[in-house]
């Protein structure tokens, strides 16, 4: 499966922005405010064509927090930066999203300002770089499921089915993630995973479509079985 961006949905009414999100827009984005909150505007931010506004972030900087340095100390391992934006770059329902393309996480300042919806973010979308790993490593944008559908609780499923509907591509990944961000340390198990000498789909053996992918892009031996 071949995907570019994965995205952290919120069903919340919009936030109107605030002065100094304003001034942002009035002094530095003159000129390109109608494509705020737009599809083209994170398409802008992952080109790195809108970079004011944009930070990263850095596991130095959550000494006080062992599961944030964690994700970030192994999301960097892997390649994969992870950055805060303002709002005006997401549209407005995406709370965060992951480029497997470029091995980015943007994170939604409107949201992630408040400490438990970060981390919860943060889970989220880093276990979509674990799919990444899975999906033959970091090098390409391929991104496949990690576990049996057996495995997920059936109140995580109908979650995702309420946040990002019945497409069963997209339910056979996100299930996973939104999973994930309720579990602590759970996405730092995944990510470990990946950065360790084995390959990561001998440590989650993967629901039988991921393995077939595995097979015939030549990372698993036929032995295996499929």
């Amino acid at each position: 499966m071949k995907r570019v961006l994965f995205g952290l949905l919120a069903s919340v009414a919009l936030v109107v922005p605030s002065l100094a999100q304003q001034q942002i827009e009035k002094k530095e984005y003159e000129g390109y405010d109608d494509v705020f909150y737009t599809y083209e505007a994170m398409q802008c931010m992952r080109h790195e064509h809108c970079t004011v506004g944009v930070n990263q972030v850095k596991a130095k900087d959550f000494d006080y927090n062992p599961e944030i340095k964690t994700i970030l100390t192994n999301l960097d391992k892997m390649g994969v930066t992870v950055h805060e934006a303002i709002p005006q770059y997401f549209v407005d329902e995406y709370r965060a999203l992951y480029y497997s393309d470029v091995n980015r996480i943007y994170l939604n300042k409107r949201y992630t300002d408040d400490p438990g919806m970060f981390i919860r973010a943060l889970r989220h979308e880093g276990w979509h770089a674990a799919q990444d790993c899975m999906g033959g490593g970091m090098h390409n944008s391929d991104i496949m499921p990690m576990l049996d559908a057996n495995k997920i609780p059936e109140d995580v499923i109908q979650n995702t089915f309420a946040r990002y509907g019945f497409d069963p591509t997209v339910v056979r990944i996100e299930r996973e993630a939104v999973w994930a961000m309720d579990m602590p340390w759970m996405t730092v198990e995944a990510l470990k995973a990946c950065n360790s000498d084995t390959p990561i789909w001998e440590t989650y053996f993967p629901p039988k479509r991921t393995w077939s992918y595995l097979y015939w892009n030549g990372h698993v031996e036929y032995k295996y079985g499929i």
